[in-house]
């Protein structure tokens, strides 16, 4: 063996040494994962609240009446196509995890999906929550007039989305309940604002208000997200059971499709709920 060899063959062992061991076994699942099957199954009823609404403590308003009121004074969600809403969001669900390398099943083909090799998963979308909020963005003006400073505030409009899905493996019972909420909001934009009628000074607060349209956007963008977050629930899952005997598994990685590559940190993951 020559000199030069030997360096790269003593390169080579440093740079395995310094793999670890669910890095290596994350690499794995991302070339071999291709083909593994996924079965959904599609939530057909979405759930819709206003929770902008402050009732008047002394109007007794029975729980049917609190909501109509809240209904006819939402700004967003009685526009929403209950049925338009469930199937973006699943198609776009379903789309990305095609594009990620799973073999994705719907209800009706489950004889098809348990003929499949393991291993395979099984996720029911048990319930999709939409919630109209706000929040507020403070600010602060000042007099032109020497006065002190005082806040103002923008109301901040927001659609969120609460989902649920009951993920297991398939001929396993070993079911959890992953749950993640994503939301849009207002954007807002900030300049100096000058106003001689009010005799004031400060920072401009513009609003680029959400539309219906971007709610149903978000519906795509959170079936793209809730793939991904999927493809890393699975393939820490393989990592936890490949991992050697003996060694305790204290990382969960990120698989990030655009750039094939493999993040050790998670900027984001479904919570357990049990």
């Amino acid at each position: 063996m020559t000199r030069y060899s030997r360096i790269a063959c003593f390169l080579v062992l440093l740079l395995l040494a310094g793999c670890s061991h669910e890095r290596i076994l994350g690499r794995q699942y991302v070339k071999n994962h291709t083909g593994n099957g996924v079965m959904i199954v599609p939530s057909y009823e979405l759930y819709k609240d206003n929770l902008t609404i402050h009732y008047d403590p002394d109007l007794r308003l029975n729980p049917d009446q609190q909501d109509s009121v809240a209904w006819e004074q939402s700004l967003f969600i009685k526009h929403i196509s209950d049925s338009v809403f469930l199937t973006v969001f699943t198609n776009s669900l379903i789309n990305e995890l095609n594009a990620s390398g799973f073999d994705v099943y719907v209800e009706g083909s489950s004889d098809v999906f348990l003929s499949l090799p393991d291993p395979k998963w099984m996720v029911q979308i048990a319930q999709l929550q939409l919630n109209e909020e706000y929040t507020y963005n403070y600010f602060e003006l000042f007099p032109v007039d020497g006065g002190e400073e005082y806040l103002d505030s923008l109301r901040i409009n927001q659609v969120s989305l609460e989902s649920w899905l009951d993920v297991s493996r398939a001929n396993t019972n070993n079911k959890q309940v992953l749950y993640l909420k994503g939301y849009i909001q207002d954007d807002i934009k900030r300049g100096v604002n000058f106003n001689l009628l009010v005799g004031s000074v400060g920072l401009e607060q513009i609003r680029d208000s959400i539309g219906i349209n971007d709610v149903y956007i978000m519906a795509k963008q959170l079936g793209v997200k809730h793939a991904g977050l999927l493809f890393d629930y699975f393939m820490n899952d393989y990592i936890r059971e490949n991992l050697p005997s003996g060694i305790q598994n204290k990382k969960n990685f990120h698989y990030d499709r655009k750039s094939n590559s493999l993040k050790n940190k998670l900027t984001e993951n479904f919570d357990v709920v049990n």
